[in-house]
């Protein structure tokens, strides 16, 4: 046997309010318009005065993306180590994904992460493909390794 790695605990349930979700991306991408009443209360405060308005409007668009019925992630550049091949484009080992008949979309904590409903067996069919028309250069960090492992 090898080592193996135990995670958790697991939350099972839905990691975000979608209503809530909406509600903030609204609030976020909301301009001002000229017809504004400026005797009317508001309800927010004036979102184009948030310096980090645009970076919280991607969080928050991940996130209403996120395929909520799906607890797990995988993360590409781990898949490819365990691999010790390169990583694959994102947005390809996606369309890969699609096309194989499942749904997939990004993890909001990770830009290199994905959330799918495709079995294991198929992530690993498709990282084995793409390892296969990509095999590691000569020069590589574990090529280097394994000769380094040779020597002595």
């Amino acid at each position: 046997g090898g080592p193996f790695k135990v995670g958790g605990p697991i939350w099972l349930g839905p990691l975000h309010d979608d209503d809530l979700v909406q509600t903030a991306l609204n609030r976020v991408l909301a301009r001002k318009s000229k017809d504004d009443n400026k005797d009317a209360p508001k309800l927010y405060p004036d979102m184009e005065l948030i310096a980090t308005r645009e970076r919280l409007a991607g969080l928050l668009t991940s996130v209403h993306e996120e395929l909520k019925d799906v607890p797990l992630y995988y993360q590409l550049p781990s898949l490819s180590s365990t691999l010790k091949c390169s990583s694959p484009p994102l947005q390809q080992f996606k369309a890969a994904i699609v096309n194989a008949g499942y749904r997939v979309s990004g993890y909001h904590k990770d830009p290199q992460a994905i959330k799918t409903d495709a079995p294991s067996r198929v992530i690993w069919d498709i990282m084995r493909v793409w390892c296969e028309t990509h095999p590691p250069t000569p020069n590589s960090k574990s090529s280097q390794k394994k000769r380094n492992r040779r020597k002595k």
